[in-house]
């Protein structure tokens, strides 16, 4: 297990302390201190937690085109860490990814990593992967999201459908939709 999955799940416990707490905070004076107590130490670590060196500082350094901090997102997105937010964070990448220079490697990796998020569980930032699937995008790629729409299950097809949309309203896919 990676330093990303091990964050994620130190933050999962923290936020699952914070729920347990909340359930019985009006029980007594102590019960109020330890749901206190359990938010305190879940909010002082999301930083560090989230990500390796602050999520803060990573964003600061992505917008600023550096490239290890481009590195890193894409390791994120291949990690694909849980945990309280990480959805949002990862549509942020994806943003602010599409504004950086990347690497062929890095290219093929985020293609397979959008692929697999069509594919994999419904997640809420699966449209930010469609929308920064054009970045990425190549005929192997598409013929691939052609064949998630037309051959998968409904919620895949869903996906794999709004990926196609989103290189069509980019200029970039040969097929109609």
């Amino acid at each position: 297990m990676g330093i990303f999955e091990t964050n994620a799940e130190e933050l999962q416990k923290l936020h699952e302390k914070i729920q347990e707490e909340f359930r019985h905070r009006a029980e007594s004076p102590e019960r109020m201190a330890a749901w206190t107590e359990a938010a305190r130490v879940f909010h002082e670590s999301y930083d560090r937690l989230a990500f390796p060196g602050g999520i803060g500082r990573e964003f600061e350094l992505l917008r600023a085109g550096d490239p290890t901090a481009i590195e890193m997102a894409v390791r994120f997105l291949e990690a694909d860490p849980w945990y309280f937010r990480s959805g949002y964070h990862k549509a942020d990448f994806l943003r602010l990814l599409r504004k950086q220079a990347l690497s062929d490697d890095q290219c093929a990796r985020l293609r397979d990593v959008i692929l697999k998020r069509v594919r994999g569980r419904p997640v809420r930032e699966v449209r930010a992967y469609c929308r920064f699937a054009p970045k990425v995008a190549n005929a192997a790629f598409e013929s691939e999201v052609v064949s998630i729409a037309q051959n998968s299950n409904r919620r895949a097809a869903r996906a794999a459908q709004w990926l196609l949309q989103c290189l069509k309203s980019a200029g970039q896919t040969s097929r109609p939709v």
